[in-house]
This record gives structure tokens, sequence and C-alpha cells, in this order.
């Protein structure tokens, strides 16, 4: 029927304009009308064509109607069976995601000016208030229309990601102009698309995003911007077809549209004027130029202000936000319990096993056995009294892949609610959460309750002894005190992670004993260092043995319900019987790489290549994620995520993997496709946006697949210097990690400049910078005894002059250490002399000493010796060459 119109429409279009310019279509369906037109043409063959388009008019017409019919039902269904549920605001550190709609090719300049202007001030506004913002544009950075399933799915899927703790109310934003937007084709949408978004048949994309993410819920949240036609006239006409749809179908679904979206959100939806200003080149094709959008910014802004204060009330003004590790970590495992403690099936017996030793009930537990010998690593000297008495900690041991984390979460979670009071840490949360200092740093600040930002910067710049000496007084004062004997839970998990756990002096900072009110769980895998410093403790034991065949069996029958699919008795046997049914996270890898094929006829073959190893499936998985991908980001993605210690976000990674030198990011349907092939092996936190993986086995095979050599090593983690150095805005980012990633590239130079010269250096503790600068100090002996030995001296120019080797220049040269900057206190024996080995100081005469800092020569009446912290003179290093050299 629509050929036919289109077919007939030009010649019926002169007839139209001469005689029934003035004529409504309803006036045109009338016998009158047509009467006349008869008795005053003679041609009868125009009169058909007429009456040919009135009826194709009509068609379109009822096409139109019956297209809103279905969303007016949709609307009912979902006002009547989708829950308004919100995550409670719990005043926390949450993630905002704005979710940007438009057609592909007409709004490049809104879209800049949304990306430099409008999200970055909005951004800010929303960090005062504790609110991390997410824009989610898939359109920006793409070069050209992209009309495949994939694409519909990708943009789909994260508007969904934006629903998520909203109550169906995401943050929408629609960009309307004279384009209605590309119409899929039946092949180009898959069943489950069309069946999972409830698709609206002859529709756009952009029509889809708009019912999905704003009319069917009439979502308070969506806001609509509608450009006014008065730039079309002076578009060029060769980049016309880009701003107008000249299709009549097309103009007339977009005319019903936006008068829909009038009366559906007559406060949220706005018109707005702007000029053309010539043509630009960008990405390599024309676009045009459009100016004066400065009104369209600022009632985009404010409008989601407002919508943000009507979200969370508690946060309509600005918060004191402390940008503490301590913190951010604290978020970060509150988030990551929540999230996988739902995910518990089978294990019920050893979590009310665990729950029983809480409540003091440990006739059902294992006792550990202690090790023979003197204790390696615990330290008696230390606890003193309290390793006379108290409570054994208990030791929740498996394999790995076995399911620990995920019952050390669920026993969590189930105290919490029970209203006890726990301290958790969990080591494969985070990257800094496998840090030993970041362990205790929070521990010490939820025994005192003190998380103010005085006390939690002097956690920072405090050392490990210094935080166990604190962590002693607290338990002492609970042992002893009946006024502070209320009950506590200590829930460790993941001890083999943290990355001092092949030290000497691994879990030197566990307590032998814990007072009686206080009861410690540990989980570890089979690492043999943590479970030999294990048994130097008085321990309970519990190991986690194999999947039950009944709980595997729910395992796999759940994870593929989840997705409409089912496996038939034979191949459910199949899996059942094979190794990998051992493990709860091996069968997941398993179900993930079926859901993906969903070919079951190749099953066996498939299930017989992924179960001999659960290192051999991640390998095979991981090889077939790179081989086809189509993207050319994928295998960067993984080394950057492996090498990057699970701190960067979602932005910082989409920044990588695009052009850092230009500032330029992925484009975001790029970056999308790529999560989206990863979704079912990454974990994404909430609230930060912080990505790692969902198991600490995918990492390791990373890097021994793909991060194999120097070469490769070096290249990831110069392209994470790069980005965190010269275009990250996380402070946090730069001060914690960037020395490191520069040490793991061997980028000596860079770092000695970073520790120097850069003002974010100087919040790293002093004995991190000594430590970093020391890797790279002279190893020659410089022991004065040595003969041709030379003390460094500093001029008495220099001498007055501020720190030149402390980015802070906060104190004077003389009470510098010429190593590390380092301030040195003026107390007798408590700093050492600085010297030169015989080779740097081969040329210095004794009666005419060389100034260590300005190189000159002066006399000895004008020199004062050079000193060395207490950092730098630790152990041997008083008596090394304090040159730094850098190769």
């Amino acid at each position: 029927m629509y050929k036919q119109y289109r077919s007939s429409q030009q010649s019926v279009d002169q007839l139209l304009e001469k005689s029934f310019s003035n004529l409504s279509v309803t006036d045109l369906k009338s016998q009158d009308v047509l009467g006349d037109v008869t008795e005053s043409s003679d041609t009868v063959r125009l009169v058909s064509e007429l009456s040919d388009h009135i009826h194709v008019e009509s068609a379109l017409a009822e096409e139109i109607q019956k297209c809103w019919d279905t969303v007016d039902s949709q609307c009912s269904k979902y006002n009547g069976t989708q829950a308004r549920s919100r995550e409670p605001d719990d005043g926390d550190w949450k993630t905002i995601r704005v979710f940007v709609s438009s057609t592909f090719t007409d709004f490049f300049c809104e879209r800049e000016v949304l990306v430099k202007k409008v999200f970055p001030e909005l951004r800010e506004w929303l960090q005062t208030r504790k609110l991390y913002l997410v824009d989610c544009d898939l359109r920006w950075g793409v070069p050209h229309d992209a009309t495949t399933a994939e694409t519909i799915a990708i943009c789909l899927d994260e508007l969904d990601r934006c629903m998520e703790g909203t109550g169906g109310e995401p943050f929408f934003l629609n960009l309307l102009g004279e384009k209605y937007g590309w119409c899929p084709a039946d092949d180009d949408l898959s069943d489950e698309v069309r069946s999972r978004f409830d698709w609206v048949p002859e529709t756009s994309i952009t029509f889809m995003e708009i019912l999905h993410g704003a009319i069917r819920m009439q979502n308070n949240n969506a806001q609509f911007a509608v450009r006014t036609d008065s730039i079309i006239k002076d578009v060029p006409g060769h980049l016309l077809s880009r701003y107008k749809s000249s299709e009549p179908r097309d103009i007339e679904h977009l005319k019903e549209l936006k008068h829909q979206l009038q009366e559906r959100f007559s406060a949220q939806i706005f018109d707005y004027q702007c000029k053309v200003d010539g043509v630009v080149t960008k990405f390599g094709k024309e676009i045009v130029n459009v100016v004066e959008l400065e009104e369209f910014a600022e009632r985009v802004l404010t409008f989601f202000k407002t919508a943000v204060t009507r979200m969370f009330p508690n946060r309509s003004e600005a918060m004191p936000v402390n940008f503490s590790t301590i913190l951010t970590e604290d978020a970060n495992q509150r988030r990551f319990v929540s999230e996988i403690s739902n995910n518990l099936i089978g294990r019920k017996s050893d979590a009310e096993k665990i729950l029983a030793y809480v409540n003091g009930e440990i006739s059902n537990l294992e006792k550990g056995k202690l090790g023979t010998g003197d204790p390696v690593s615990r330290k008696p000297e230390l606890w003193g009294d309290l390793g006379c008495h108290g409570n054994e900690l208990l030791c929740v041991q498996g394999k790995a892949g076995h399911g620990k984390t995920t019952l050390m979460a669920w026993v969590t979670q189930h105290l919490i609610k029970a209203g006890c009071r726990v301290f958790y840490h969990f080591c494969g949360c985070s990257g800094s959460a496998s840090v030993l200092s970041v362990l205790l740093q929070r521990l010490l600040a939820f025994l005192t309750q003190d998380y103010t930002k005085e006390f939690l910067d002097s956690l920072y710049d405090s050392d490990n002894s210094i935080l166990l000496e604190k962590i002693k007084q607290c338990l002492v004062t609970m042992a002893t005190n009946e006024d502070r004997r209320e009950k506590l839970v200590f829930v460790f998990d993941g001890l083999d992670q943290l990355t001092d756990a092949n030290s000497m002096f691994h879990l030197s900072w566990l307590p032998p004993h814990l007072p009686g009110n206080v009861r410690c769980i540990v989980s570890t895998s089979t690492h043999p260092p943590t479970l030999n410093r294990i048994q130097e403790h008085a321990h309970l034991f519990l190991q986690i043995n194999n999947l039950q065949r009944d709980d595997a069996q729910t395992i796999v029958e759940t994870f593929l319900g989840k997705f409409n699919k089912r496996l038939d008795p034979k191949q459910l046997q199949l899996i059942l019987d094979s190794k990998c049914s051992e493990s709860p996270f091996w069968l997941y890898l398993i179900c993930e790489e079926l859901r993906i094929y969903g070919d079951f006829r190749t099953l066996t073959h498939r299930v017989q290549a992924i179960t001999t190893s659960m290192a051999a499936a991640l390998q095979a998985i991981l090889t077939r994620l790179v081989d086809e991908d189509d993207t050319g980001a994928m295998k960067t993605t993984l080394c950057l995520i492996a090498c990057s210690d699970d701190v960067i976000t979602c932005l910082d990674l989409q920044r990588m993997l695009g052009d850092i030198s230009a500032r330029e990011a992925l484009p975001p349907m790029t970056w999308s496709r790529v999560r989206r092939h990863l979704k079912a092996y990454l974990r994404i936190l909430d609230g930060s946006d912080t990505i790692s993986f969902v198991h600490a086995d995918i990492k390791r095979v990373i890097q021994e697949c793909f991060v194999k050599n120097r070469d490769d090593i070096s290249r990831y983690h110069t392209k994470l210097c790069d980005y965190i150095e010269h275009w990250c805005e996380n402070t946090l980012l730069r001060r914690d990690f960037l020395a490191f990633h520069m040490v793991k590239a061997n980028l000596h130079k860079r770092l000695l400049n970073f520790l120097r010269n850069d003002l974010d250096s100087s919040k790293i503790p002093s004995f991190r910078r000594s430590s970093f600068i020391n890797d790279m100090r002279c190893r020659h002996l410089a022991d004065p005894v040595i003969k041709g030995v030379h003390p460094a001296q500093i001029c008495r120019f220099c001498r007055h002059g501020k720190a030149v080797f402390h980015p802070s220049r906060m104190h004077l040269n003389e009470r510098m250490c010429v190593v590390c900057g380092g301030f040195t206190m003026p107390i007798p024996g408590r700093n050492v002399d600085a010297h030169l080995c015989n080779f740097h100081g081969v040329h210095i005469r004794p009666e005419s000493p060389k100034c260590f800092l300005c190189g000159k020569i002066q006399g000895k009446e004008f020199m004062s010796p050079a000193v060395l912290c207490m950092h730098c003179q630790f152990h041997n290093n008083g008596k090394r060459c304090c040159v730094v050299e850098v190769k």
C-alpha cells in the first residue's frame, strides 16, 4: 500500500496544489468534494489517482493511530505491573547515569555542548552531593550510521542500565529536530529484542528509546529538547538529508510524536532556537556548525539539577565530601557484599556452621592444626597478654572458584541484618582492597569509630607498625573494659590475595587470639604461605568441598532459565558428570558459553573443550573473545584492566582505549559493544563505577596469555601512566597509583620528575616516596671507612633555598633529605650524613668540595653536610651512595 502511495504521489501533488490546497484530508473523503472534482474536471485518471492517494493517506493515518494505540496499551500494562521501587538513599556515593537520545546525524553541535559544557558542570555539582555522573551518549563520536541488530540491542541495553535503581524513571534527555530516524527492517530485529523491549512495528530506534525510557512509565526525569525548523533554510542542500526527513511517512510519524510528547510531558518539553554558522569538518566529514546554544545548555542543566534534587531530597544542599581512600573503599566493600551475597546457591550447611561459630557453638567445626617450631610471622611480643586468652579464629578454606567469597558475603549480610556489629574486608573487592595498609586503616577507623578528615588523613600517613600498635590498644581495651565489650565480628575474605601474601611477615597483623566478645572469620584458597601463617594461630577449620550434584544442577538450570534456555536430560547429565560441576565459578563459565552459542548439537565437543581445567576454560574463552572481536579494542581492554590493579573506572578505560594525546575517548557505541561482550566477566561497582574482573583467576590467565613479556608489560603500563598523568582528573589515582605504574613501565626519569616536581606526589606518605626513590639510588657502598668516599655537602647559597627535591617546597635545603626530599628533624643522632661513593665522588677533593645541589666548588668553611631522613637511612641504606641514578 505504501509503495502505491509513493508512486502516485508526485502526479497527484500537482492536482492537490492547484485545486485543493485549502482542504483537509477529512474534507477530501466527502462525496460532495469528489463529485465537484468529477464535474469540474475532464481527467478521469487524475480523479482516480486522487482517490487512491486519499485512500493511502487514510491508511497512513490508521497506521500511526494503531502505533499509538499500541503505545497506550503498553503504558497501561507497565503502569499496572511495574512497581516503582527505588533503592533507599543511604547518603553514600551513588552513580547517576544520564541517557542522551537523538537521531545520529543532526545533533553533533548540541552533543558537543553537552559533553564539553553541560555535563562537566553537572558532574562538579553532583560531586558535592556525593553523586557520580556517567553520561551515556552512544551516538557521540560515531562516524556513520550503524544499522545492525547488535546496535539496537546495545542502545536499549544501555538505557536499561540507566534505569537501575530509579524505579523506571531514568535520567533521560531526548533531542528532536526534523528527522524521525532510522526504522529497522524486520531482519534487523532479533526475536529477543522484540520480546524483551516490546518493540512497536514500523517505528524508529529513536522512537523506541523515547518509549522505553520515558513514555511507558511517564518518566518525571525525562526532558525533551525540540529544535525549531528555523535552521533548515540555512543548511546546505547536499547536507539537508542529514537534518530533515524526506519521506512523508517519517514526517507524519515525527509530527505525531512531537504532538504526543507535548500532550504527555508539557512541563518537561521545550523548544529552542539556534543558528547556522557555516560548515566545519569533524571526524573527516562535513558538519553544519550550529551556534547560539546557550539557552539550550542552561535549560538542560537546570532541569537535571532539579530532577536530581527531587530524587535525592536529602542531598539538596552540598554535603561535606571527604575524598579519602578509606571512605572510598568502605563504599566499595558495601556494594560488593550487597551485590554478590544474593548469588549463594547451596552451601547452606557451611553457612549454618559459620553462624553457629559466631554464636559460640564450635562442636561442628574441625580443630585446626598448629604449626611446629617458633612463629615466623606472628609476633607474641607485640600482642602481649592478648595472646594468652580469648577466642580462636575460624579459617574457611577451599579451592579457587568454589564459592568462598559468595559464602562469606552471604554470612556477612545475614549478620548485619541480624543486628551484629560487623567489620568486613574482601581483598578481591578492588585493587586497593588487596593492600594491607588499606585493610589496617579501615579496621582502625572502624574500631575507633572516628571518620573525621583529620583522623583519616593521619591514618593514611602512618606506616603499618603504627597502625598495628593502635589496633592492639583498641583490642586490649575491649578485652578489659566492660563498657566496651559489645559483640563484634571480623570477616576477612581472600587473605591469599593480599599484596604481601608471599612475604615472610604475611598475616603478622592478625592477633593470635581475640577478646571474648570478638569473633574472627578468615578465608583463603589453597595458597601454602597463607595456610602456614594461619597455622601459627589457634584456629578452627572449615573445608569448602566440591559442589553437591543437586546444587550444581540448580546453578545450571537457574542460570540458563534466566535466558529461557533449557538443556535436555542427556545434555545436563554431560555437564554434571564433568569436572566443572565441582566449582560454581567453573559452572558459571560453562553456562555463559552455552548461552552465547546456543548450539546444543555441538554441546558434547564444546563441553569437553572447556572442562579439562578452569585455567583451560578461561584461556579458551578469552582467546575466543579476542579472535571474534571486530572492534579492535578487546585485547587492549582485557590487558588494561588486568594491569590496572582494579582501580580505574569505565570512563577511565574508555578514554585510554581512544587517543590520549588528542583527548578523544573511544566512541561510546564501540565501548558499549566491548563491555557487552565482556559483561559476564566484569564487575562494575555502582557509585564509583570502578571496573574489575569477577574472579581473580581471569586476571591471572590474561597476564599469562596476553601480557607475557617485558615489552607487553611496559606498553600497557605506559598507557596507564600517560592517561593518569596527562588526562585523568582523579587526584587519588595520581597520588596512589601513578608511581606504581611508572615503576612497572620502567619510566624512571618520569617517575623521578613526578616525585620531585608534581604537587600531587607531595601527598604520598614519606616512607612510600622514599621507597620509590631508593630503588633508583646508586647501589654502591659509601661508608666513610672506604677509601675515595666523600661526604655530600651543600653550599651556603643552596642551604637556604627551598627544598629542591620535594614538590611542596615547604622546608629548606639544609633540612632536606638529599635522596627523597623529605623533611629531617634537627635532632642529634636522628639524622645520618649523606656520602658519595668512590665512583660519584671521583673528582671531589677534600680541600675544595663541590656542592651536591648546584655543583659549584666552594671552600670547606662555606659548606654544611647533606643529610638522609630516617627512611632513606633505614637498614643499610645509610651507608649507600646518595646519588639517584636514572637509567
